[in-house]
């Protein structure tokens, strides 16, 4: 950094008079530009450029790898005219066209991101319709069996209500027959017992018969239910409502691909100078 005073110093010296003075401001924009000028493998300053192999090099460079190429000029002359470079320009097209492209593909991604997000919800939707629709069904047959059972089951007690009236009836005549049998018994002459005797005697055998007819005509029920075999399956055998499949596909993204062929800066020579002329300082 260098006051108004140090830059007029630094434009006369001769060492410093082609440096290029920017301000602080546009300096904190280029700050963090990664652009290295040291020679990755020798760790020297990048001082020529090799027009054979398109390559900065350092003074190691050239007379280990590029003895043999004629065309090493310095990095001076190779950069003169590199701000006005086709090689600036096609970097600035491809970094345009790059961006361009990513945000193409981001807005594909996240259309697809939504149409996921809609599919699932329409999977949700059939999932609760398909449910809905079992719920209903199996309700009509719960409703249908249920009727079914009232009535079966209305049937079997009236059954079993007719051999009950029977017995009650029966009960109650012979109630009345043991009654009517004590009061001849205490108070009739032996006349009137010996007749009372012989008739009662014949009522309950009319009774005792009618009783052991309807006993024996009555019958036993247990009420039980045979399960639908696809009930059973669908208890017992089916683990999954539905399965959700992914089904993959190639993505129709056109990512263009920036020019691939490197081009070459525009650089003005006046003469190219062989690795013989070229001395380590």
């Amino acid at each position: 950094m260098i006051c108004e005073d140090c830059e007029k110093a630094h434009i006369k010296n001769k060492i410093s008079r082609n440096h290029k003075v920017i301000s602080i401001e546009d300096y904190h924009k280029i700050k963090d530009v990664l652009i290295t000028e040291i020679c990755e493998h020798h760790g020297e300053n990048l001082e020529w450029f090799c027009k054979t192999h398109d390559k900065a090099l350092c003074m190691v460079c050239v007379p280990s790898n590029h003895k043999s190429c004629s065309d090493i000029i310095s990095i001076n002359v190779a950069s003169k005219h590199a701000r006005q470079s086709t090689a600036l320009s096609d970097l600035e097209e491809s970094i345009d066209g790059t961006l361009r492209n990513i945000k193409q593909c981001m807005t594909n991604r996240e259309s697809a991101t939504k149409e996921i997000e809609k599919q699932g919800l329409e999977i949700k939707k059939m999932t609760l319709q398909t449910r809905t629709k079992i719920n209903t069904h199996l309700d009509k047959l719960e409703e249908k069996l249920l009727r079914e059972l009232e009535s079966t089951s209305r049937s079997c007690k009236s059954e079993y209500t007719k051999i009950l009236q029977k017995l009650t009836s029966a009960e109650k005549q012979l109630t009345k027959l043991r009654e009517k049998t004590l009061n001849i018994k205490q108070f009739s002459s032996d006349i009137q017992v010996f007749f009372g005797t012989y008739q009662g005697y014949r009522l309950i055998v009319s009774e005792t018969k009618s009783i052991k007819d309807a006993i024996g005509a009555s019958k036993d029920y247990e009420l039980k239910v045979d399960l639908n075999s696809l009930i059973t399956k669908l208890s017992k055998e089916i683990q999954d409502l539905n399965q959700i499949k992914v089904l993959e596909s190639t993505t129709k993204i056109d990512f263009k691909d920036p020019k691939s062929d490197q081009a070459q800066i525009g650089i003005i020579v006046p003469s190219s100078r062989n690795i013989s002329n070229i001395q380590l300082q």
